[in-house]
């Protein structure tokens, strides 16, 4: 993978291609007077990318506790002293007494701590009296020279930032070693890559070599070179290939596997053009996320000349986590995915994206703040797009979860009820047409007068003892019709158990409806119905090797499909008794 972003990078610094980043925000500047003997104001103006440099930024020092020249405002004091006046405080060690650059540095440094209290009182109340939006980022910065000049806009302060940089990467390295990300005998290389913040040496385990840390660079070699061009290949991603998937976000790293460099270099220049990009966007009508830059339609189409990684970390403050890494995954891949995708959408006339399987592996509990179940989530992505089995018992088990909870609010939203069970066949039908779950097949099997209806959603009901269930559902739910049309309540709905019946319940269910039916004089009406569904289920008596979710999970697509049953029954040139 670091050898796919260093090639990024050569193409963003060698092509004069632009990373085009967009970072909102405000600058709240300490402001020094004109010899930077006393402290002026605290000066806000927005963000400008074009001064990146001036102000020193550099996005992952900003959080933590690094101390650093320009840091996000999380509380007034410990953002001041900890991070901006200590980062300051320390460029004064770098400075022999007898260098002209000391007096500034300390008399700098002196202002500030004389007038600490005022500083912090001006920040707070600057912050108090412009009421920005929590999203909105605060970054706290020093201006000199009554506010003319930002610290980058100083040699001393520029190499200070610099000398900081090589000291971390300073303190586990080796002369003369192989590079990791090049392959090439250097004259130094070292540990961290300060690209990806997961690299650590402050835990032992993670170090090659046992527990001394000056091992450490055994883990990642990576030389001054490679390291350069590692960072311009991360921003690039982080601007312009970084995308949402529902609450998550993931990096998209092509990688070529041949020498034809103009592939990667098509990509990259499209996505750095906005007139191209917007272009792109509205070449791709269809998505498989929601994010409507997402680019994959376009890469499906691509030869298997580059594999794509999808990298989803997790930021936690200066810091982040690896959730999960997709490697090589090859653009025919995504052509399936979306193929498939294309078969549920014709079959359902929707649209099919993830967030039909986010729907139900986001929070086990409505009540949680946060989602609890990315782990699975992530599991699935992984399955999907690297061609790996999934068990059907296990995404039943969280599909019926969710249509259990939608059923216990069916007297204020029934459609919420209809659609996590329409959601939960497509999602099924998906993962059939990828081959992720198959379905034993019972050949030579009795053809159906709903067969047009059965074979719509492939293998789904391709044995008599689902198509039974199915049925018995179709005919649970126009019971349920007629009882809510006569009495205005659906009484039979406590013999559904919540939809946590048994193999026998569902058995003893038959002739339970059939009765009701008679009752309501309605029987006559649904007898082939009931026929059909009777036939199934008796055609295997024993175990039906059904878990409760997937006996109630047949039932449950029954219900929700009794209107293209009905169609069946009662074609459109008669009228339903």
């Amino acid at each position: 993978m670091l050898s796919a972003i260093k090639e990024i990078g050569y193409l963003v610094s060698t092509k004069a291609i632009s990373s085009d980043r967009r970072i909102e925000g405000k600058i709240f500047a300490i402001v020094l007077n004109n010899d930077n003997s006393s402290f002026q104001e605290i000066s806000v103006e927005d963000f400008d990318v074009e001064k990146i440099s001036r102000y020193l930024y550099r996005e992952r020092a900003t959080r933590g506790t690094t101390p650093a020249p320009i840091a996000q405002i999380t509380e007034p004091d410990k953002t001041f002293n900890k991070k901006v006046r200590k980062w300051l405080a320390d460029c004064e060690t770098l400075i022999d007494i007898e260098d002209k650059n000391f007096e500034f540095y300390r008399g700098i440094n002196q202002t500030l701590k004389d007038n600490k209290s005022e500083i912090i009182a001006a920040i707070t109340e600057k912050l108090n009296n412009l009421n920005l939006p929590k999203k909105n980022k605060k970054f706290l910065a020093v201006k000199l020279e009554g506010g003319k000049k930002f610290l980058g806009d100083y040699d001393v302060f520029r190499k200070a930032v610099s000398h900081f940089a090589n000291e971390k990467t300073s303190k586990s390295s080796a002369i003369s070693n192989v590079c990791s990300v090049c392959g090439e005998l250097k004259d130094k290389v070292s540990a961290r890559t300060f690209v990806y913040q997961f690299d650590t040496d402050d835990k032992p385990g993670s170090i090659a070599g046992g527990f001394d840390k000056d091992n450490n660079w055994k883990n990642i070699p990576v030389c001054e070179d490679c390291r350069t061009l590692l960072k311009h290949g991360r921003g690039f991603i982080d601007s312009k290939l970084n995308f949402k998937f529902y609450g998550l976000n993931y990096s998209l790293i092509p990688r070529l596997l041949t020498g034809n460099k103009e592939i990667l270099e098509e990509i990259i220049s499209i996505l750095s053009d906005t007139t191209q990009t917007v272009s792109l966007r509205n070449r791709i009508k269809k998505r498989i996320t929601e994010d409507e830059r997402e680019i994959l339609d376009y890469l499906a189409d691509k030869k298997d000349d580059l594999t794509l990684n999808f990298l989803f970390l997790q930021r936690q403050q200066s810091a982040e986590r690896i959730l999960l890494l997709i490697e090589d995954v090859f653009p025919s891949r995504i052509r399936a995915i979306f193929n498939a995708k294309n078969d549920v959408d014709a079959a359902f006339n929707d649209n099919f994206t993830f967030f039909k399987i986010r729907t139900f592996f986001s929070m086990s509990d409505k009540k949680k703040r946060k989602s609890d179940l990315n782990k699975y989530f992530l599991e699935i992505v992984d399955s999907v797009f690297k061609d790996r089995r999934l068990d059907f018992s296990f995404l039943t088990k969280f599909h019926m979860a969710v249509i259990r909870r939608e059923l216990m609010k069916v007297k204020e939203k029934d459609w919420d009820f209809k659609n996590s069970i329409r959601d939960a066949l497509m999602n099924t039908m998906f993962f059939e047409n990828l081959g992720l779950i198959t379905f034993e097949e019972v050949k030579d099997m009795e053809e159906s007068i709903f067969e047009v209806v059965f074979k719509n959603y492939g293998n789904t009901f391709a044995s008599p003892t689902k198509r039974g269930i199915f049925l018995l559902g179709v005919l649970t739910q126009k019971l349920l019709n007629i009882q809510a049309y006569k009495r205005g309540a659906k009484p039979f709905m406590k013999k559904l158990k919540s939809l946590k019946m048994s193999q026998k319940d569902i058995i003893g269910l038959l002739p339970a409806v059939q009765y009701k039916l008679e009752e309501y004089e309605s029987f006559d009406t649904w007898r082939k119905l009931a026929q059909e569904s009777s036939k199934y289920l008796l055609a295997q008596t024993d175990d039906w090797k059904l878990s409760v979710d997937e006996i109630n999970f047949y039932f449950a697509c029954g219900m929700n499909l009794m209107e293209q049953i009905t169609a069946i029954i009662y074609p459109e040139n008669k009228k339903e008794e």
